[in-house]
């Protein structure tokens, strides 16, 4: 039709200004930086919330990390663990019912937190009751034993989360968690610093023991911690006294099994069997 113009077909050549080795180039920056940036958010995870929190290399098999931890002295208890013993930066469960046992494995673990060096502790002596005699039979160094005796739980609390951030301690023995008040306030505030303590502890190395009472009428594979605590726990052990050792009317040791409730680094719903003997020093034995 006069006064149209007949349709041309775009052009779609590309620019020949633009150099394939150019595009590249810009391909690698951009990959490069890329990198950076997600470099960047790993050490901030990290450096927040610890090493273990993230890690590369999913694939790689659990036995192949190296986790630090405190052996305990029972040997079969170690192996059985998984890893060792006691993972260091974490929060272990001891429960069971009072003569249980797990006092003892507590202040047994906590003299080889403190190790030969003589490392600094703490016992949160929730019910004032630390027996300070018998944590130096299990081998405890009492001189560098911090004793905190909190008049209130959110006081416990604070406490335990401002000695979680020094490195100098080795430990800290809670005892014990189930004295805490169980009503929805309490419970909030203490998962509150609960998250608060699992970054700490991550960075520190500290390790925390919390004492958990069970009712006598239950059997050890029954009890289970719940609560908040239930939820940030990498382990939780639950002893149960099975006998007395006597030598004539005396009391030499007791006999107990150790379950194995929840374990992170390695397998759960083992039981093991163990020795407690009350000689001059309390001391475990392996079976």
């Amino acid at each position: 039709m006069p006064g149209l113009f007949p349709l041309q077909k775009p052009s779609f050549r590309p620019q020949t200004n633009v150099s394939w080795a150019t595009l590249t180039s810009n391909s690698k920056t951009m990959a490069r930086r890329k990198k950076q940036r997600l470099e960047r958010t790993i050490t901030f995870i990290q450096q927040k919330w610890g090493r273990d929190a993230l890690r590369k290399g999913a694939g790689r098999t659990r036995q192949t990390q190296t986790i630090p931890h405190i052996a305990t002295g029972f040997p079969a208890l170690d192996a059985a663990l998984g890893i060792g013993g006691i993972p260091r930066g974490r929060i272990t469960v001891l429960a069971g019912a009072p003569t249980s046992g797990k006092v003892t494995l507590a202040a047994l673990i906590l003299s080889r937190a403190q190790g030969r060096g003589g490392q600094a502790a703490a016992y949160i002596d929730m019910p004032h009751a630390c027996d300070a005699d018998y944590l130096a039979r299990c081998g405890v160094n009492l001189r560098n034993l911090l004793v905190v005796r909190p008049e209130s739980d959110r006081q416990a609390l604070e406490m335990t989360l401002t000695l979680a951030e020094r490195s100098e301690i080795a430990a800290i023995l809670f005892d014990h968690w189930s004295a805490l008040d169980t009503s929805r306030d309490s419970q909030r505030y203490a998962a509150g610093v609960l998250d608060h303590l699992t970054g700490r502890l991550a960075k520190s190395q500290v390790t925390i023991l919390a004492l958990d009472d069970q009712p006598s009428f239950l059997r050890s594979g029954l009890a289970v911690t719940t609560g908040a605590l239930a939820h940030y726990t990498s382990l939780q052990l639950t002893v149960s006294r099975e006998n007395w050792m006597l030598l004539g009317p005396d009391v030499r040791g007791c006999r107990a099994h150790v379950n194995i409730q929840k374990n992170k680094f390695g397998p759960s719903g083992l039981s093991v069997p163990i020795e407690i003997h009350f000689n001059s020093a309390a001391r475990g034995k392996g079976i």
